[in-house]
């Protein structure tokens, strides 16, 4: 299993507006309905109104791979561009943390 932290950072007062695009898009439900996700949940930082994490978890390296050469995955960045929104992404096999 392939886990996937995304901090999001949201200019100031826009992350709710950032994740109302996002969702009336269907970015995240279409990234849900993947093969091979397992979880795409966003988390809400309430010590800071400009943050969310997103976690991702994936069957395995194919199924990320794939994931990131979706239509939808390549507007994700664009919002993202166009909100002003900053990301930081790690990635973690879970084999390798046993």
């Amino acid at each position: 299993m392939i886990i996937v932290r995304v901090k999001y950072r949201t200019p100031e007062g826009q992350r709710e507006a950032f994740l109302q695009q996002l969702f009336d898009e269907g970015l995240p439900q279409a990234c849900r309905a993947e093969e091979g996700n397992i979880c795409y949940d966003y988390f809400l930082n309430y010590e800071d109104p400009n943050e969310i994490l997103l976690l991702e978890m994936w069957k395995n390296g194919d199924a990320l791979m794939k994931h990131g050469k979706e239509p939808h995955f390549a507007r994700l960045g664009e919002v993202r561009i166009e909100a002003g929104v900053q990301s930081t992404v790690e990635s973690y096999d879970s084999k390798e943390r046993r």
